[in-house]
């Protein structure tokens, strides 16, 4: 079980640095949005109730050109924080929750005819958050600790209508392998991190275990200042870690910038661009 984790582990830090050396003459795309929308989850260990209510969420993104020189090599950095409100239909209860989502994405450009685009690629993610339960007195708050590695695809159409630059973008991520922190029924924070009984709170997931899936519909449209992006957003978490089950599925709507950026590599190159 510790080889499979660490192995894990080592392939999802190595994806990242594997790509990160971008050329800096090629093209780099950068985008941060903000928006909101609806919650729904469920969390065994903390009740039997299914709470909804709102979304509040930030995304930072960052997809550029690899220094591979076929050009079809892309590389994206993704970076989501959201916070919850929830109660259950009753209205008697509240929990709250939030969740830091980092991933990185290396694809290979497998397609481009006429307006369609196509990307596909492994991606490495990195989750931690919690949910707190007010009502619950005893083992009150739930952690949520995940290294996933996920194959990512992008479809991406490009348009113009009265002049005016436009592209629909659709991207979904699925995971296929990963590790997980989830104690077992009955079992205290307590217990874990002070008494040190640890035994079976790491998992291995799949996709038996694990049903993790996000899917984004964006829509940019070219303005003056910048290209405004009106982003459909819908993730679904949903665990079954030994005898605990945990759900959470939202929908949001984000709104952000596009800043689209062209760098010179080397001075010399540079200075054919400079005025004087």
């Amino acid at each position: 079980m510790k080889i499979y984790i660490l192995a894990l582990i080592a392939t999802c830090t190595w994806l990242p640095m594997a790509a990160q050396s971008l050329a800096s003459h090629r093209f780099e795309e950068r985008c941060l949005s903000v928006g909101a929308g609806y919650t729904n989850m469920f969390d065994a260990y903390l009740s039997p109730l299914h709470y909804g209510g709102a979304h509040v969420g930030l995304m930072s993104e960052n997809f550029s050109q690899t220094t591979m020189t076929t050009g079809r090599w892309f590389a994206q950095s993704l970076f989501v924080l959201h916070g919850d409100y929830a109660t259950p239909a009753s209205g008697s209860g509240l929990t709250i929750g939030g969740m830091a989502d980092y991933s990185y994405s290396y694809y290979y450009k497998a397609s481009a005819k006429e307006s369609w685009t196509f990307y596909v690629g492994p991606q490495a993610q990195l989750r931690i958050g919690g949910i707190y339960n007010l009502r619950n007195s005893n083992n009150p708050a739930q952690l949520k600790l995940g290294a996933n590695l996920a194959v990512s695809a992008i479809a991406k159409y490009a348009f113009a209508w009265r002049n005016v630059p436009m592209n629909v973008r659709l991207q979904t991520d699925l995971l296929l392998l990963g590790v997980a922190f989830g104690p077992d029924y009955g079992q205290s924070y307590y217990e874990i991190f002070y008494l040190g009984q640890s035994e079976g709170c790491v998992h291995l997931t799949s996709l038996h275990n694990n049903l993790s899936l996000r899917a984004n519909l964006s829509y940019d449209i070219q303005l003056h200042a910048c290209t405004l992006r009106v982003t459909l957003a819908n993730d679904l978490y949903q665990w079954t870690l030994g005898k605990q089950h945990y759900r959470m599925f939202t929908h949001s709507v984000m709104l952000g910038c596009v800043k689209d950026l062209y760098r010179m590599a080397r001075e010399e190159e540079a200075r054919k661009y400079i005025p004087y």
